[in-house]
């Protein structure tokens, strides 16, 4: 057998650890370890937002931190002390420890989706932990199962933990872990190592219990249309001049959140924003990137899951509002769709059809269209030939996994009154002629 002089074999690290001759009142202290209890699982309840695991640091004192005995070797009992500092850890290991329990307290994947989740909706909340403290006794065929080639001992692990939003660039949560591992009285077999892992995975049971965890992870209940009515309605603003069919992908943003990603447009020109309920879910805060690919937050302030439709609030820069057409849609007129199907690869796509038709369905009005969309395209414009907006991008109806040309838009004037926004009044300068 190798001798054992690192902590993280598992995971190919080498922590450097040095080994010495046991001083007695080290050796006491660490000879006598006992971790606390383990943590139970404690559940989480409702919509958890996606979550995933993407640092482990390490930072011990240069002292001792673990007393070593190996029977099977006849060899010294051991301190094992840290010299390493600061040390980044590969993640990858401690990452499915952290999987398992989020997947034990929730009954999903961390991750969320399943196996189709695509690369746009990589998690928004990231996990990092420091370990900051640890305490271990480590002995090979001792006591009661002496030649055994067993391990008995315990671990005791103190960590930092943060919760970061990549979307809100923020720390949502910090906490300060310390739990354990206690080997089975028959010991385990296999390296010790394992018992650091078993520690970790308490200290994890142990965050996710905690309050801040909680709350960073828990979805809140988006804004509802009851709500925008209390609030009073909100003005939109117009000064800069309309842009034409030619210009308007660069008012068009991808619209990112925790789950997935789809398209919005800008209809005012101090910064709101129309895209889809299901777009932004139960989001709080998005990441736009525009067609020049600068990004910019947005924040979520009006959402409708009747009407599928919601309001971002955000910083547009020189980015002019498309214009709005209150004026009624007609069949057969020429219109073009903008947004950004299947992600940022294809943003800001546009398409041409014409208006196939006005539909009623479940008592809501929809406009049809030929026009091509796909997956990611929703909640993007549909313009008329002068460059205004006549819809939103809801639906679209598929054969065989295939669109078949039968798409469906929510009528702007439907979209605004629905989240009680009143459009601006326009100048004649403003405003492009919409050619019947």
């Amino acid at each position: 057998m190798r001798q054992w002089t690192s902590w993280v074999v598992s995971v190919a690290v080498s922590l450097a650890c040095s080994a010495g001759a046991a001083h007695a009142l080290d050796e006491s202290k660490l000879k006598n370890l006992q971790a606390p209890p383990p943590a139970p699982v404690t559940p989480l309840t409702g919509d958890i937002r996606p979550v995933k695991f993407a640092k482990l640091l390490i930072q011990l004192k240069p002292e001792p931190w673990a007393f070593l005995r190996n029977r099977d070797t006849l060899a010294d009992d051991k301190l094992l002390t840290w010299q390493e500092g600061q040390k980044a850890v590969n993640p990858q290991a401690y990452a499915a420890v952290f999987e398992e329990e989020m997947k034990a307290a929730n009954g999903k994947d961390a991750a969320g989706g399943g196996l189709f989740v695509q690369e746009a909706s990589t998690p928004d909340l990231l996990v990092a932990a420091k370990i900051t403290d640890m305490e271990g006794r480590f002995c090979r065929s001792c006591g009661l199962i002496m030649a055994s080639g067993r391990w008995e001992g315990s671990v005791v692990m103190s960590t930092h933990w943060e919760v970061f939003s990549a979307l809100e660039r923020q720390v949502l949560a910090t906490a300060d872990i310390t739990g354990g591992y206690n080997a089975p009285g028959r010991g385990v077999d296999g390296e010790p190592e394992q018992f650091i892992i078993q520690a970790f995975r308490d200290n994890v049971r142990r965050f996710i219990a905690t309050e801040g965890f909680r709350k960073a992870v828990s979805t809140p209940a988006a804004p509802q249309q009851a709500y925008t009515a209390i609030l009073g309605p909100i003005t939109l603003v117009a000064a800069k001049p309309k842009p034409g069919v030619a210009q308007a992908s660069a008012s068009v943003a991808v619209v990112f959140t925790e789950t997935g990603s789809g398209s919005g447009f800008l209809i005012s020109d101090n910064g709101y924003l129309l895209t889809n309920h299901h777009v932004v879910g139960a989001s709080r805060i998005v990441k736009l990137k525009w067609a020049d690919g600068s990004e910019t937050t947005g924040q979520v302030i009006r959402s409708d899951p009747g009407r599928d439709v919601a309001l971002i609030r955000t910083d547009p820069g020189a980015r002019p509002a498309l214009g709005m057409r209150h004026t009624p849609v007609q069949q057969g007129e020429t219109v073009f769709a903008i947004g950004s199907p299947l992600g940022d690869r294809f943003q800001n796509t546009m398409s041409k059809g014409i208006v196939s038709a006005l539909r009623s369905q479940q008592g809501l009005t929809f406009i049809q269209s030929d026009v091509m969309v796909n997956h990611g395209s929703s909640g993007g414009p549909l313009i008329d030939d002068s460059g205004q907006v006549i819809g939103l991008t809801a639906s679209g109806q598929m054969l065989n996994g295939s669109p078949v040309g039968i798409n469906f838009f929510i009528p702007i004037d439907d979209a605004l009154k629905t989240l009680y926004v009143t459009a601006p009044a326009e100048t004649p300068s403003q405003v492009a002629v919409h050619k019947p």
